[in-house]
This record gives structure tokens, C-alpha cells and sequence, in this order.
């Protein structure tokens, strides 16, 4: 979060490390984690961004929340 104590713990508090990659280079996050989702951008990563109201409600985020799935291996 830009090393910034106050925006660290706020973001960290609404699981801003709670993302949920989908593909290479592309997320589902949180949107009211602004901070984080900027520096994933910066970082040329695609950030989906979800409201998440009710996986708030349980304290978990897109990726604690999420069901696996089977996928075939990528190919680099």
C-alpha cells in the first residue's frame, strides 16, 4: 500500500491481501482497497474489482471465499 502505516492497515483490515488470481496477470479484489488495487495495476496486473458486500459479512474476501477449480496446466 505505497508504505503508508495508516492506508496499510486500514487495506489490510478489509483484506486488501485477500485477492483472488484468476489468470496470469488479472484478480478479483475488493474494490474499497484503492491503494493496493492501484499498486497491482502499477505492476501491470488487471484487477476485477467486486463491491463484496456480503463476503465482508463473513470477514473473508475473494479468495478465502472462492471454491476451487480444476483447470488444464498453462502453457508458458
Amino acid at each position: 500500500t505505497g508504505l503508508d502505516p495508516v492506508t496499510a492497515e486500514r487495506e489490510q483490515w478489509d483484506d486488501g491481501n485477500n485477492t483472488l488470481a484468476i489468470a496470469p496477470r488479472l484478480c478479483v479484489a475488493y474494490e474499497r482497497n484503492i491503494e493496493t488495487n492501484a499498486q497491482l495495476e502499477r505492476a501491470g496486473i488487471e484487477v476485477v474489482r467486486i463491491s463484496g458486500s456480503e463476503l465482508g459479512s463473513g470477514r473473508g474476501g475473494p479468495r478465502c471465499m472462492s471454491c476451487p477449480i480444476e483447470r488444464e496446466p498453462l502453457v508458458n
